[in-house]
């Protein structure tokens, strides 16, 4: 009998030499953090993840996925992010920046046309918002008149980024809108020959060539010709590196970034985010933060003064 109890004894002590976090009493699971990401921003927080986690095995991060509920950090775009700073008594921290830029497609039967145009705010606004009707104005000739115009609906869509940029609300778009992530405009203006949209620069260029993707092309913006040969260079590179270094009124760059309610729970992830994770955006098709709003962040944290923004 003493021996099986000294065997049963051992077994125990084995059990929790392999499992220190049962061993003093603590949860296995509150040494993982969860996040949860929108979809085009998945590959970016993906390679956070996994950065961090091979420099700091003590930690793991990894994605919700269905366990969304669940999740202590959450990515959000400014937009949502005020909002959920204001209502959910949540912290934000800004991590990245993302671009929107209008496209269509080379089979577009007006391509020829619109290729040849500047499109600048009056002429943005009057393609993509019914605000400004065409019947009073044109007779029929504007091939604008003949676009169709698709926008986002969803949660994480840019839509309301973009309308708002313009000054517009998400129910001013004219045309159609579409459901879902916004890979699905890109998959309408396909099917659509005469469809118009706009997109993140994430979806819009191939990641692995840097290229814009085959078919789409981008409406010319009226812009400095220094601008505007980079944009239409159609390089991914050159056109991140363009839009951090200056600001384009036509683009709509916003701030994208994590919401959170427990800074214990987040604290050490989102530091490596700010000091070392920048140097993946724009691998993703993302802009790194300028150094004033990285700096911000950083020293949030610093002070203790993460407080809702």
């Amino acid at each position: 009998m003493k021996t099986v109890k000294f065997i049963l004894i051992l077994a125990l002590a084995g059990a929790a030499t392999l499992n220190p976090a049962k061993a003093d009493g603590g949860d296995e699971s509150s040494r993982v953090i969860y996040v949860e990401s929108a979809k085009y921003t998945l590959p970016l927080v993906e390679k956070w993840i996994a950065e961090y986690n091979r420099t700091n095995p003590g930690v793991q991060v990894r994605h919700a996925g269905k366990d969304a509920a669940e999740a202590d950090l959450r990515i959000v775009a400014r937009a949502e992010a005020e909002h959920a700073g204001a209502d959910d008594g949540q912290t934000i921290v800004y991590v990245g920046r993302s671009a929107l830029l209008p496209v269509t497609t080379k089979e577009n039967p007006l391509y020829a046309q619109i290729s040849k145009r500047k499109f600048g705010k009056k002429e943005l606004k009057k393609l993509f918002f019914s605000d400004d009707p065409f019947d009073e104005e044109s007779d029929g000739k504007d091939p604008l008149q003949h676009l169709t115009v698709y926008s986002g609906n969803g949660a994480t869509s840019g839509a309301s980024l973009f309308a708002s940029h313009f000054g517009q609300l998400i129910s001013g778009f004219r045309g159609k809108k579409i459901l879902g992530d916004d890979i699905y405009l890109l998959q309408a203006i396909h099917k659509d020959p005469t469809g118009v949209t706009f997109n993140n620069l994430s979806y819009i260029y191939d990641l692995k060539d840097r290229q814009l993707k085959d078919e789409i092309t981008l409406l010319p913006l009226q812009v400095r010709k220094e601008q505007s040969d980079i944009i239409r260079s159609e390089n991914l590179d050159e056109t991140l590196s363009l839009l951090e270094n200056e600001k384009i009124e036509l683009v709509p760059v916003h701030h994208i970034g994590f919401a959170f309610a427990r800074e214990d729970r987040a604290k050490d992830f989102l530091k490596w985010i700010l000091a070392e994770g920048q140097q993946f955006n724009h691998e993703f098709g993302f802009l790194r933060l300028d150094e004033k709003t990285r700096s911000h962040e950083q020293k949030q944290f610093g002070n203790n003064l993460l407080t809702n923004k």
